[in-house]
This record gives C-alpha cells, structure tokens and sequence, in this order.
C-alpha cells in the first residue's frame, strides 16, 4: 500500500510541474558541466604557464547567472502560458468577460477607481463618466446605485417596520 501511495504521489508531483522538474534538472547539469569545463581548464592551464585563468572565471559565473536567469525566466513564461489557458478553461463565463474586459482596459479600471475615490457621498455617476466606462462591465449598474442593500438588510427593515405597526 505505501509503494502504490508513493507511486501515485510522484505521478502527480510529476503532472503538475514537470516543465519545472526537468527544466531545474538541466539547469543543474548544465551548472555541473560547465564546471567540469572550468576545471578542465584549469588543469590545462596549470600545465601551460601562458595562459590566464582570469577571465575563466568571469566566463563561468556569467554563463551560471545567464542560466539561472534562462530557468527563472522559462519558468515565469511556462507559468504564464498555464494560468492563460485555465483562464480559458473556466466554465464561469462571467469571471471570463470580468478578466477579458480588465486584460483589455488596464487604463479604463484605473480611472474607474479615481474616479470612485473622488465622489465623497457615492452619488450616481454623471452622463460624462457614465460613457466612458466600457458597456461591457458587468457591474456597471451597481456602481451607478445610490445605496446597496443586501438580503440581510431588507429583512432588517421588514422587522422594524412590522414593530413599528404593533405599537
């Protein structure tokens, strides 16, 4: 039972981030190369009395840094391309057009929350920055209520309204 446990574990570790597994694996032979390299060239260079073992290192820790910033940034795109298409494997169509609309108005939301910053007493958006706003954000009639009020609150003042009949 513990080895089919065990076996299951890895192939869902394995599933889930494999591009990150392999792609760290050939990073790390590729850091283990290139030092084999090095040495090797060292050990040539001791036998050889002309050659300079300077730039050698320099050439080394910058081919490490250029893989360690190749990993980091594969990783950044592989995790990119994943959560673009989850976003669009997700059956809930209107968190869909929420994040379609935010992708494509970046510029449009920011001026949404100026503009929601700058009313003090949430009065009702004037025809001016009623247009600007995108027709197709779905919570644009809310934003455009003088006040929300939940189930809670209606049930709140059915209450007091009943309590003030009975007196």
């Amino acid at each position: 039972m513990n080895k089919l446990l065990n076996i299951l574990l890895s192939g869902l570790l394995w599933r889930r981030y494999k591009f990150l597994l392999v792609s760290l694996i050939g990073l790390i032979v590729f850091i283990f190369l290139s030092g084999q390299i090095h040495q090797d060239y060292l050990a040539y260079a001791q036998s050889n009395e002309s050659v300079s073992v300077g730039w050698s290192f320099a050439l080394k820790w910058l081919a490490w840094i250029v893989a360690v910033i190749i990993f980091f940034m594969l990783n950044n795109w592989h995790n990119n391309k994943k959560q673009l298409q989850a976003d669009a494997n997700d059956k809930n169509s209107t968190l869909q057009r929420i994040l379609k609309w935010k992708r494509t108005h970046p510029e449009d939301d920011a001026k949404q929350h100026v503009s929601a910053k700058k009313r003090t007493n949430q009065q009702p958006l004037d025809s001016n920055e009623a247009s600007e706003r995108d027709a197709n954000d779905p919570f644009a009639h809310l934003r455009d209520k003088a006040k929300l009020r939940t189930y809670a609150d209606m049930i709140i003042e059915k209450k007091e309204s009943e309590v003030k009949k009975d007196k």
